[in-house]
Parts: C-alpha cells; structure tokens; sequence
C-alpha cells in the first residue's frame, strides 16, 4: 500500500512536468534492406485471441491491416509464454513471410528464429533486438494515455482511494503504473494509492484477480486500474459484486487497458481504458518489408493515436474532460513528459516517490 501525501498546489491544466526517464536501446545503424513480397502474415498471441485484451486486440488489428492491404493474416492464439520455436516453425512452414511476436516474452525466442531461419519478426519493446531486414520492435509509450487515466482517476475519486492492480509487471504494465500514478498525483497529491500484483505471470488468472481486487475495494478504493488480461474479467466481477444495490455516486468504477469492453456487461462498471491499436504500426511494418525498409522502432503514442483513452462510456464531470484534453495537448506539445519506467524496482521507488508510505 503506498500511502498519503500533503496536497500541493496545481497547475491550471492539471499537468506536472516531469522528467523523463526514457531508454529506447542504442541507435540502429540506417541500412536499406531489400524489399520482398508480402502475401501472408503471422501473429503469436500468448493466450485467447477473444479475451477483449491484449491478444484480442493485436490479432483484430492485424486481420484489419491485412484486409486493407490484401495480406492473407494467420493468427496463432494461446502460444503462452514458454519457448514458442515449434510454433514459429509451423508458421514458416505454411509461408509466413513475416511474423509477429505480439508478447514482451518473446523478446528473446523470435529474434533467435529469425537469425536462424531468415523469416523476420516484429517484437514488442526489445530495441536492442532491432536488425535491419530481419528484426523490427514496436515500443509503446503507454505511459502517456496513462497520465491521463491518472488525472481521470483523481478527478473522479470520492473516497480519495485509488487502486492499480496487475496480473505481472512486464515492461507495458510498468510503463503504465508510473504514468498513471504520475497523473494522479498532479491532480490529486494527497490520494491513497493502493497497488497490488497478483503474480509473477497471473495474466489469465481471474479467480485470484477477483481476490486481490475484493481486497483493495475492503481498502476503500473507489476506482481500479486494472492491468490483466484474462484476468481483467476477475477484477470487474468483484466489482460488479460489491456494486449490486448500490446507488450510482457509491459504486466503484474500472479503468481498463488495451481494449474496448464498453460493449459488454463490464461497460456499467467502466470509466475509461487505455486503448491500444496497432494498426498503423502493423501498416508500417507490412510496407517496411515490401519496401526494403524493413528493421526500425516504431513508437505508439498520443501523438499517432497509437495509445488513447477510450471515450467515457459513464458519465464523469465536465471538469474532468477538460482537464484530460488540456493535458493530452500539453503531452503532446511537449510541455509535460510523462516517465518510462520499465523495471518492478523502478516503479516501487517511483510510486514511494509520489505517494510515501
């Protein structure tokens, strides 16, 4: 649990510069590579391609670019998160002319297979990986639209409590906890900030996800950031659980990521998400590979659209809305930069930082 702070005075916008603490690897030498077909593209998700989250969203995103371009798309679904050299086999054995490792644990196995095998990858925030013609990385600077979930969160906090809750603490989550914890606090210094891992991998474990959030809602936590996956769904039915016949200013509201479940029975419960769409990176990489430049960092964004929040579905104050637009605006224009904290260890000093114990 990290604890309370002494409220100090806000900037109009609701923003706080910070310094930026960003590491994106060493600098990938320019070399044109040559160009090639590209008639079929592959994708390995770790778990469900239908669990509304990361997997769910990579895979759609991807199907959409290859319907656009007129790429044939081969998602292979639920690769886990152990060694996945059979299935990048199998894909390259059914014509994948490129591959992409769409999980923070595949940074390693998919740049081995595609040094050995010449088939290339696309991976998720290795840079260091990052080979002209044969490796491409995509980094997402989630923190961003995290801020803003943050200033959300302190905007519409009644008990003065907010919870971050993660299935792991992968480099995305990381990234994300820092940024919003970063947005609270400029709008809220003096909030409770209650956060809880669930487990080394839990990224599908909704029963104890259930768990954990039960728990922080016994805290008085009236907002969760939850960080999941499959394990999402375990922390919105403790919600919908403890809001069932309470008025509407006494329920507990959910800040999600990656996706969009504003369609489904969780969009009662949802404030807002961090979405993700990959589209106009899987574009660039797609006409990389045709085009010879193929092997580059792509960065998501608020800037691009990469990463943005989700339109409310719940109702939130005027106040509220204009204090996210005017920050995305300084975000963008540079004139608050958001921290990218990527290690376990980072982001506890970081959270005692802004909320001491």
């Amino acid at each position: 649990m990290v604890g309370e702070r002494r409220q100090h005075g806000l900037d109009v916008i609701g923003c706080v510069v910070i310094v930026a603490i960003l590491s994106l690897g060493p600098a990938v030498p320019s070399v044109m590579a040559q160009g090639a077909e590209v008639d079929r593209v592959a994708i390995v998700v770790p778990a469900s391609r239908t669990n509304q989250g990361w997997d769910q969203q990579g895979a759609d995103n991807l199907e959409a670019v290859g319907s656009t371009l007129g790429v044939e798309v081969e998602v292979a679904e639920n690769g886990g998160y152990d060694d996945i050299t059979a299935i990048l086999q199998d894909l390259d054995d059914n014509g994948a002319d490129l591959i992409v490792c769409h999980a923070s644990g595949y940074q390693t196995v998919c740049p081995e297979f595609a040094d050995a095998s010449g088939v290339p990858v696309v991976v998720i925030e290795n840079p260091g990986a990052v080979t002209p013609g044969l490796v491409a990385d995509i980094e997402t600077q989630a923190q961003e639209a995290a801020y803003l979930a943050g200033i959300v969160a302190g905007k519409e906090t009644r008990t003065g409590s907010v919870a971050v809750v993660v299935s792991a603490e992968p480099p995305t989550w990381n990234f994300m906890t820092v940024g919003f914890a970063e947005g609270l606090h400029s709008v809220r210094p003096d909030a409770t900030l209650l956060y809880q891992v669930i487990g080394e991998s839990a990224y599908d474990d909704a029963p104890n996800a259930k768990r954990v959030t039960e728990s922080v809602l016994a805290a008085n936590a009236d907002i969760v950031f939850g960080m999941g996956d499959g394990a999402s769904f375990g922390m919105i039915q403790a919600i919908r659980e403890h809001n069932e016949g309470l008025p509407a200013d006494k329920q507990v509201r959910f800040i999600d990521v990656i996706g969009d479940k504003s369609g489904t029975e969780a969009g009662e419960h949802l404030l807002t998400s961090v979405l993700f769409d990959y589209r106009a990176a899987y574009t660039h990489m797609i006409e990389g590979r045709r085009n010879g430049t193929f092997g580059d960092v792509y960065t998501m964004n608020l800037a691009n659209d990469g990463v943005r929040l989700l339109d409310f579905p719940t109702p939130v104050r005027d106040e509220t809305i204009r204090a996210v637009a005017n920050c995305r605006t300084a975000i963008i224009d540079g004139k608050v930069t958001v921290s990218a904290t990527g290690d376990a260890e980072g982001v506890r000093r970081r959270l005692n930082e802004l909320f001491p114990s």
